[in-house]
């Protein structure tokens, strides 16, 4: 599988996005009570109001630049951190799916990054990231299918868009209790330097080895001119 960037994201300022393969994941593994413990607290102080900062950090206001620039709605399409923090606070507690959803997710919201995670055994061919370019369709995980506009940036494979606007992973290539190896991205903004999302990546797999010590994990860095 390669990762490609096409010129068209360009314009609206994305170059490099960092991805990684985790291969040989278990989602029924137990998570280790210190990762138990952190994941429960961070719920908690969510839902008390301690990761606030993420409604308006510079992380955010570039996910809200880059949805303005494709011509869409930031109220109707909010970036996914602040969108999760809301989904906290209104359960009252972390949602809880899988050992492999859960530890991405609570690094979503340590580093404020939109972070798509796929089944990779359902990606075919290569992948690339790009605006859209003409009128097409999209599931999102649980909704609806969606009109995607020419304007709209997404990342798809010969079959299909896996993610859109950053905001959205598609149901089809959505993690299930039986997914065994994963597609992370990491295609960040104006606002997340490559460092700060290899540092995230970097994070994120500390985690995950924790409950899968003997997964294998490749991080890779797609970039335009390259």
């Amino acid at each position: 599988m390669k990762f490609k960037i096409d010129e068209s994201m360009r314009t609206i300022g994305i170059t490099d996005v960092v991805y990684a393969t985790a291969k040989g994941l278990d989602a029924h593994a137990i998570i280790p009570e210190a990762l138990e413990d952190e994941i429960r607290q961070m719920g908690e102080d969510v839902v008390n109001g301690k990761y606030d900062d993420i409604y308006n950090n510079d992380v955010t206001e570039g996910y809200r630049e880059l949805i303005k620039k494709a011509g869409r709605s930031v109220k109707k399409n909010p970036p996914t951190a602040p969108g999760f923090i809301d989904n906290i606070k209104h359960r009252g507690s972390m949602p809880r799916i899988n050992s492999i959803v859960d530890v991405y997710n609570i690094e979503s919201i340590r580093s404020s990054l939109a972070i798509g995670g796929h089944d990779l055994d359902s990606v075919q061919g290569d992948i690339i990231v790009t605006v859209c370019g003409q009128e097409d369709s999209f599931t999102a995980i649980g909704g609806k299918e969606k009109h995607v506009e020419p304007m709209d940036f997404v990342y798809r494979d010969e079959k299909g868009i896996l993610a859109w606007l950053d905001v959205r992973d598609s149901e089809f290539y959505k993690m299930s209790d039986e997914t065994k190896n994963v597609l992370f991205v990491m295609q960040g903004n104006a606002n997340t330097s490559v460092e700060y999302r290899l540092e995230a990546m970097k994070r994120l797999e500390c985690d995950l080895r924790q409950v899968n010590p003997g997964m294998e994990f490749e991080v890779c860095v797609a970039n335009l001119d390259k």
